[in-house]
């Protein structure tokens, strides 16, 4: 029995021991080996078209719009236009209520006849008046001729002194009246020219009168269609300060423009003549076109954003397009086709590896000379540690970093070559690489990770062309990594040896 019991014994310890074996070994692939086995996202080199554009909103208008108010106060009588309603030049669109500028008119009127009666009576008495200073004059000489006989009879001694005195009296009243019927003559003459000012000012009264009569008729100034209309039949526009909009009126909605707001950063690449397209909410799916036809040089500041309006002439021959609508622009500013081109993701990855495993990937690749370039530009020593080979590529390639390695920005690690963590490659990589040689990575038939230098041209921002390299339509790039949630954050720094190579950013500079 107690051999029984021991056998017994020794073969549950053993299965203990195998269990625990089979866990840890399981517990160890899990955590360890199957963490050093990244698990890549592929992305494909394919052949097509890049397009770079710079993106806009904007509203579509009319070329001409014009708003078509009125000059006087008052209620609409009539409406003879409505929304949509086609109209030419002249065509009568409302009337408003004429009675009052009627009165208006009848007096001014009364006015001008009873300025002109008044002048009338001016000019009568004006002719009164000379008829009585010619009566004067007739009267001083009748007294001058009395004066003289009275003197010559007192120097005779043949009239008393008292009869010279009185001749002498009456020529001084006969002169004092005839200075007196001559100022009354002028009197009436400036009441004259007082009274012609009054009948000039009556006279334009009564023309304002008509004027503002013929104002309640409004009429199109141009040919064109009822965009919009802000009054109804009987309601009062008052046109005290500014004059109310009654209707809007665009002149020819077959030709339509499109007024957008371009950021300042993107106005140096907008040219007039310029292609663009845009998209409408009511037509999912259509794309219009147009050209550039302004950049308008006023400027407009909204929170500290400065944009630019640029005008894109429209056709608009089936109607499709409104007056209002929003527009979501693209400008064409340049466009290559049945290119090779990369996703721009492959761009940004890089993988997390020691210089000595970047060293290894890039000499299995045959790419030892572009390392040893992207070194000599970190450590800060230019083209000697490439004995001038590259041909000036080490100034080519630099980017307002210098000798000191600030060129690479994207990816190196530290900007100076002195270490540190790696940068943030995402602003930068917004930025045109074009003409630069980078790395991109695929993984080769051994299983082993290979960076593949290739020039960059032009990019939308999704793809870039690749415009030299060994790459060809169809290949397989790595894009990023497989990210698993359930894997714990330690696994991830952990890689077998071989998978070498250098993150991407740090050989953005080189030229050939």
């Amino acid at each position: 029995m107690s051999r029984n019991r021991l056998f017994r014994s020794k073969h549950l310890w053993l299965a203990l021991i195998v269990t625990a074996s089979v866990g840890g070994f399981g517990a160890w692939k899990f955590f360890t080996v199957k963490a050093d086995k990244p698990n890549y996202l592929f992305g494909s080199i394919e052949r097509g078209d890049i397009v770079m554009q710079v993106a806009a909103n904007g509203t579509l208008a009319a070329v001409t719009t014009v708003q078509v108010g009125t000059q006087v106060s008052g209620t609409i009588a009539e409406l003879y236009a409505d929304f949509n309603t086609e109209v030419k030049k002249g065509q009568l669109l409302a009337k408003l209520d004429q009675e009052i500028f009627l009165t208006q008119i009848q007096q001014q009127e009364a006015n001008v006849r009873s300025a002109e009666a008044t002048l009338n009576d001016d000019a009568a008495s004006i002719a009164a008046t000379k008829a009585n200073l010619e009566k004067a004059k007739v009267d001083v000489l009748d007294k001058e001729r009395k004066l003289r006989r009275t003197k010559e009879l007192f120097d005779q001694n043949l009239v008393p002194r008292d009869d010279l005195d009185t001749a002498q009296a009456a020529l001084d009243a006969a002169v004092a009246t005839e200075n007196a019927t001559e100022a009354q003559i002028e009197s009436a003459k400036a009441r004259q020219k007082a009274d012609e000012a009054r009948l000039v000012q009556a006279r334009a009264s009564l023309q304002t009168a008509k004027v503002n009569l013929e104002h309640t008729i409004i009429t199109s100034p141009i040919s064109g269609t009822i965009i919009s209309r802000n009054v109804d039949r009987g309601q009062t526009v008052a046109a005290s300060f500014s004059s109310p909009t009654l209707f809007t009126i665009g002149e020819d909605l077959t030709k339509m423009q499109v007024n957008t707001n371009i950021d300042e950063a993107d106005v140096g690449r907008i040219k007039t003549g310029m292609d663009a397209d845009f998209t409408v909410d009511a037509y999912a799916g259509e794309t219009f076109s147009g050209k550039i036809s302004q950049v308008r040089l006023a400027a407009t500041t909204v929170q500290n954003v400065v944009t630019y309006n640029a005008i894109i002439d429209v056709p608009n021959p089936q109607l499709k397009l409104k007056p209002g609508m929003t527009a979501n622009v693209k400008i064409l500013i340049e466009r290559v086709g049945n290119v090779l081109k990369l996703p721009n993701s492959a761009l940004r990855f890089k993988p997390n590896l020691s210089d000595q495993e970047q060293e290894a990937a890039f000499i299995r690749a045959g790419e030892e000379k572009y390392w040893k370039f992207t070194q000599a530009m970190r450590s800060g020593s230019g083209s000697e540690a490439l004995g001038g080979g590259t041909g000036g590529g080490s100034s080519a390639g630099m980017r307002s970093g210098g000798a000191s390695g600030g060129g690479f920005a994207m990816g190196m690690r530290g900007g100076s070559g002195q270490g540190g963590a790696r940068r943030d490659v995402s602003a930068v990589m917004s930025r045109s690489n074009r003409g630069r040689r980078v790395p991109v990575w695929v993984v080769g038939e051994d299983k082993l990770l290979r960076p593949v230098i290739v020039k960059l041209g032009l990019t939308d921002g999704v793809h870039t062309e690749i415009t030299d390299g060994k790459l060809k339509d169809g290949d397989k790039i790595i894009i990023g990594l497989e990210v698993d949630p359930n894997r714990p954050a330690a696994a991830t720094t952990t890689r077998p040896p071989g998978f070498g190579g250098p993150p991407m950013g740090g050989m953005g500079g080189f030229r050939r």
